[in-house]
């Protein structure tokens, strides 16, 4: 058995919706973003799609599988920082940051001191936007989340981080990847290359029937088809040479801030 992190946020539908739910080899558990790092940090599970961030904090004990992440190269749409001043504006002011991602939250800080030259002081909520706009002047939220939040049209700027992101750098930027510890190559390396295969074969199938995944959401969440085909058309959920060039250019970033003890290399299994 494979205990796999399931990550419930519209966004990762694509890898899920078509993924065995009684495969005897998959056990799934549910979870945010940060829940999964830390489940997989602490042997709760095997393998999950995990923050890029996460694996920058493991990289000498992780290994990503090929081919799948989450990524966008420009506008993402549900990593969002709403702010009652432009970004120019937030030093020595407070951000809320979301306690569901770690990806993310790294992100803003870059964006912020790196490319804008501005400090806030940072509290970390639950992601409720209405709370987080009483103790602090910009907040971010992340998945279904940042998506309520936007449709229900803030009095406030809303900035896209991904947008954010390709302005400054001009790259792609990836927000998640799928890792496990390496030690499990020695002990269950069939296993591994068993889930892996299902796992491409689910994302085959979500991108041929992405109309399935657009009703799901639109079910879920609301909003019209029209937002969930435009929404899901920024995504690649790939890992490409280019995209592969953004991830280095993140976590090399998160290092150069010191917000990652050490620059991270970037392995893969299995190897093709």
């Amino acid at each position: 058995m494979i205990r796999i992190g399931h990550n419930p946020n519209t966004n990762m539908l694509p890898m899920f919706h078509f993924l065995s739910k009684d495969h005897p080899l998959l056990e799934s558990i549910s979870a945010e973003p940060t829940g999964h790092n830390a489940m997989l940090a602490d042997g709760r599970i095997d393998m999950a799609p995990i923050s890029a961030f996460s694996f920058g904090e493991h990289w000498s004990d992780y290994a990503i599988l090929p081919n799948l992440s989450v990524s966008t190269k420009g506008r993402v749409g549900s990593i969002l920082l709403f702010s009652k001043v432009p970004l120019k504006d937030l030093d020595a002011l407070t951000v809320a940051l979301t306690d569901s991602s770690a990806t993310s939250v790294n992100l803003t800080k870059i964006l912020l001191h790196h490319f804008y030259g501005v400090v806030p002081h940072y509290v970390t909520m639950s992601s409720d936007l209405q709370k987080m706009f009483v103790k602090a002047d910009a907040a971010l939220l992340i998945g279904d989340a940042a998506i309520q939040a936007a449709l229900n049209k803030p009095d406030c700027y809303i900035y896209d981080l991904g947008e954010e992101w390709f302005h400054h750098t001009h790259c792609s930027m990836t927000y998640a990847v799928w890792a496990f510890p390496k030690k499990l190559i020695l002990e269950r390396e069939e296993e591994i290359k068993t889930v892996y295969r299902l796992l491409l074969d689910a994302k085959a199938k979500a991108l041929s029937n992405m109309g399935d995944i657009v009703k799901t959401c639109q079910t879920m969440l609301g909003g019209s088809l029209d937002f969930w085909r435009d929404y899901f058309n920024q995504f690649n959920y790939g890992l490409d040479h280019n995209l592969l060039s953004g991830l280095r250019k993140y976590l090399d970033l998160c290092f150069e801030q010191n917000l990652l003890a050490s620059r991270p290399i970037l392995r893969f299994w299995p190897e093709e």
